[in-house]
């Protein structure tokens, strides 16, 4: 890489924030079209300072590599997607820089597009895996009750506080690169890449994250390349800054999920037999998909126990934006399928739902899913919490009640209340074989205060104190002299990306480890002392674990009325009970979940995007409705501790609040509903 003349850059804490002077603006040219090949693209005469880029213009590997998927840095040739980025234009003027994109014609020679998922020939197939165990059809045979039930879950936007960008700009022969990412080393990787350098010579300095909601894994790599390329082929500072609409229209969205599941129960209640099919629709190029593909295999037994199993998942590739990740890799969507089919099963067996859960939940050695389990699911610890806090016996009976001796049949009932319980699964590492094995580095300098070097945000405050007190109780310490560093990339380890509470899982536990190895060095070695702590992945020899080994666990309950003139759902309370282990600040922790709930409530009660049909437009922007701060109820949060280490907890009021919401709306309707966002009738779509 070039050198380019000294400079101090500012340090930022949003990329608006990022210094205009001498900077130039990176606009982006759309593929029109879903699928297609580019016949022609025509740019309009560019004045002096402007300029176009395109994929012949990148010096170096022309695709992101992420987690095995291969997305065009520009695309060339063929488009994948409506929106696909095929050119950029870069220049001083932003509105300038935006009528150049407006007169820019592309001709593509458009090809059928493909957007459903449900079914599908193996060409579109981008991950799958099957798991089996038992005689599935005999048990199915013998079984006295078989429910039925398919489950869908759609897609939702992120909608981050400030829509996605980058910027990039050099500080002596260094390019650096602000980006609001969760994995600060992989917009490093994949901008050296792109440029064909060192990766030494890029250094990645994160911007304020966020709720990101996990949106952010790849797609500010993409946006980070871009923004390096301008800077570099332009010498100048560049920065690309998405609009509202094309962040909505054009980033990553959860995967839509369609789960049909097939059940068989004794006469008992219990279960016999489990046969799931899993699809989602991961987009184009269907980024992370063997990760979310893995994690949802992984959940589709729930927390229940079955001797006889049967589960498929597959990614399925569709002609619209790629799609992945929300809150959890995908286990939540996954989560919805089982407690729906978990409510089911009881209405079938005729017994009350927490009672079906706490006879089919799986005990010690349970190997439903292959592994024998460590520790039993603790429904029944959960659920005397969940239970009488909610009061959720009495108020059930009483809404059944409701439900069988109303006068007019043909009316709803109007009330309801729903159950939900499940895992967060353990995040052990991110990563395969010791690839992506997070780091953390602890130093006790000669003034004896303590620096805590992580490429991971703590992402609030309450988890940089909880990471401060942690490094500072073995050394004697005050929190007060211990501080921070995740500066940049150049002066921190790589610490993986964040994502499945890794923050407070495997980071805090590498932090604690750390200051411990330094407390034992602190007498007998001169300072300053630094202690490098790797959490490595297992091997692919290593012993066989139950998926559910170290998972948190959670309990939802949801309790709503029907608004007698428009029908629509008032949710008028929220329960989660939660065991993680040992909760490190409680307030904090409330408070996390809480916020949680309330944004799992905005996926039941309005943000609908249908994807069905092909991408969205601007209309389903407009139409998108985030929740209002007047329609959250009281969530109320307790949690069950123990001793044991701090397990992750970010998933489980996303994963839990709706099947627990679903449920309610099915005794309130006298009608199961298993979709999710909820549809209201006058669009025409269903349940």
């Amino acid at each position: 890489m070039k050198n380019a003349p000294a400079s101090r850059l500012p340090s930022i804490s949003r990329l608006s924030d990022f210094p205009r002077m001498e900077a130039v603006y990176v606009g982006t040219v759309r593929s029109p079209v879903s699928r297609g090949t580019v016949v022609s693209m025509s740019l309009p005469h560019l004045p002096r300072e402007y300029r176009s880029i395109t994929a012949d213009d990148i010096p170096g590997a022309r695709f992101l590599d992420v987690n095995g998927a291969s997305v065009p840095v520009l695309a060339s040739g063929s488009v994948a997607y409506k929106g696909e980025p095929l050119a950029l234009i870069v220049g001083p003027d932003k509105r300038k820089v935006a009528a150049a994109i407006e007169m820019t014609r592309v001709r593509v020679d458009e090809a059928a597009a493909e957007y459903s998922f449900e079914t599908c020939d193996s060409s579109r197939v981008a991950a799958g895996e099957r798991f089996e165990s038992g005689d599935v059809e005999s048990a199915f045979k013998a079984a006295a009750r078989v429910v039925e039930g398919d489950y869908r879950v759609g897609p939702q936007d992120h909608y981050y506080s400030e829509p996605q960008g980058s910027a990039a700009a050099y500080d002596y022969d260094k390019l650096v690169v602000f980006s609001s990412t969760q994995w600060p080393f992989h917009v490093r990787d994949a901008v050296a890449a792109t440029l064909g350098v060192k990766k030494d010579e890029v250094i990645v300095r994160p911007t304020l994250l966020g709720t990101h909601l996990d949106g952010k894994l790849w797609y500010p790599s993409l946006l980070a390349c871009h923004a390096s390329l301008a800077a570099v082929i332009c010498g100048r500072p560049a920065m690309i800054l998405l609009s509202r609409k094309e962040d909505f229209l054009y980033t990553t969205k959860r995967a839509p999920i369609l789960a049909s599941y097939r059940a068989g129960m004794d006469e008992s209640g219990r279960l016999v037999a489990l046969d799931a099919r899993i699809m989602v629709n991961f987009g184009a190029y269907a980024p992370f998909a063997d990760r979310i593909i893995g994690r949802s295999m992984r959940s589709a037994a729930g927390g229940y126990a079955c001797p006889n199993v049967r589960i498929t998942a597959k990614a399925v590739i569709t002609d619209l934006p790629p799609m992945g990740a929300f809150v959890g890799l995908g286990t939540g969507p996954v989560t919805f399928a089982v407690e729906r089919l978990a409510e089911d099963c009881a209405s079938a067996a005729e017994q009350d739902p927490s009672e079906w859960r706490s006879a089919n939940a799986a005990g010690r050695n349970d190997s439903t899913l292959g592994s024998p389990l460590k520790k039993a699911a603790p429904y029944d610890a959960l659920a005397e919490r969940l239970l009488a806090m909610s009061d959720y016996p009495r108020k059930r009976s009483s809404f059944e009640l409701i439900r069988k001796r109303r006068a007019d049949p043909s009316a709803v009932p109007g009330y309801g209340i729903g159950l939900a319980f499940g895992p967060q699964l353990s995040a052990n590492v991110f990563g395969r074989d010791g690839s992506e094995s997070p780091s953390v580095e602890v130093t006790l300098t000669k003034d004896s205060s303590l620096i805590i070097q992580t490429s991971l945000i703590p992402g609030s405050r309450s988890t940089a104190a909880i990471w401060k007190e942690l490094a500072a109780a073995p050394l004697g310490l005050h929190p007060d002299s211990v501080t921070i560093m995740s500066s940049g990339t150049d002066t921190v380890p790589d610490s993986g990306p964040d994502a499945l509470s890794r923050n407070i899982t495997v980071v805090t536990k590498l932090i604690e480890s750390a200051a411990t190895g330094l407390a034992s060095k602190r007498f007998r070695e001169a300072l300053p002392i630094t202690v490098k702590k790797t959490s490595r992945a297992r091997r692919s020899k290593a012993a066989p674990v139950s998926p559910l080994d170290d998972s948190s666990w959670g309990g939802a309950v949801v309790e709503m009325e029907l608004d007698a003139v428009d029908g629509r759902p008032m949710v008028r309370g929220v329960w989660l009970a939660i065991k993680a282990g040992r909760i490190l600040s409680r307030k904090a922790a409330a408070t996390s979940v809480e916020h949680d709930a309330a944004l799992a409530l905005g996926l039941c009660l309005g943000e609908r995007l249908d994807l069905s049909s092909g991408p969205a437009g601007e209309d389903a922007l407009h139409q998108y409705r985030l929740p209002r701060i007047k329609d959250i109820p009281n969530i109320s949060v307790e949690f069950i501790e123990d001793d044991s280490e701090p397990r992750g907890l970010s998933e489980l009021a996303c994963a839990l609040v709706p099947p627990a919401f679903a449920n309610a709306l099915s005794q309130a309707l006298d009608a199961p509903w298993n979709t999710m966002p909820r549809v209201d009738e006058e669009s025409g779509d269903g349940g």
